[in-house]
């Protein structure tokens, strides 16, 4: 697994410098706690987010950083809002 996947998993932020935006899920994200939910992957139109089958667990969201538009499409169907898009926070 490349380093963008294990970061997205584990719910860290995904800066692009060209696009100037962040991806984030958090915690709350139904499919890290159990649940099934693919209601993010099916609203991404650039196909984005995937569920890959996971031997004995729920398939776990990941993100292609070269598909994701940063268009926050997935943001809205989320019924728990775990994910966010937005401009990357300054170093501090």
């Amino acid at each position: 697994m490349d380093a963008g996947r294990r970061a997205f998993l584990s719910g860290r932020r995904h800066a692009a410098a060209e696009h100037g935006v962040a991806v984030e899920i958090g915690a709350a994200c139904l499919a890290r706690r159990g649940i099934e939910c693919r209601l993010c992957g099916d609203a991404c139109d650039s196909a984005a987010l995937r569920f890959p089958p996971t031997r004995g667990g729920i398939a776990q969201p990941v993100l292609d950083l070269d598909r994701c538009t940063r268009c926050g499409d997935c943001v809205r169907p989320c019924p728990v809002g775990a994910i966010s898009v937005a401009a990357p926070r300054a170093a501090t």
